[in-house]
């Protein structure tokens, strides 16, 4: 039986240059315009934020008002199907006043 032998690869990591952060970050002082522009993008963020939520909101609305819109037409067309006659559903809160 013949045994054959797997060698590892030349480890590369003596070759690497150690990552090192950009100039920008090193420094925690931030000077004063620049926090205006932080502030100004943080607030059109916080816009765009609400903006996607109503956004989501209204579609999650639309989206619960069709589901109930086609269960109560599915459920009108099974009973047209069966052969009934009295098919609509009533609306009894309208009838009591």
């Amino acid at each position: 039986m013949t045994v054959i032998p797997f060698r590892r690869p030349p480890s590369r990591r003596h070759l690497a240059r150690p990552v090192e952060p950009p100039a920008a970050l090193a420094s925690n002082v931030a000077a004063p315009h620049q926090s205006r522009a932080d502030g100004a993008e943080d607030r059109l963020r916080m816009q765009q934020n609400l903006a996607v939520l109503a956004v989501v909101v209204v579609l999650l609305v639309l989206g619960a008002w069709l589901i109930d819109r086609l269960v109560a037409y599915s459920r009108t067309m099974a009973c047209i199907e069966y052969g009934h006659r009295s098919c609509m559903k009533l609306n009894v809160d309208r009838l009591s006043r």
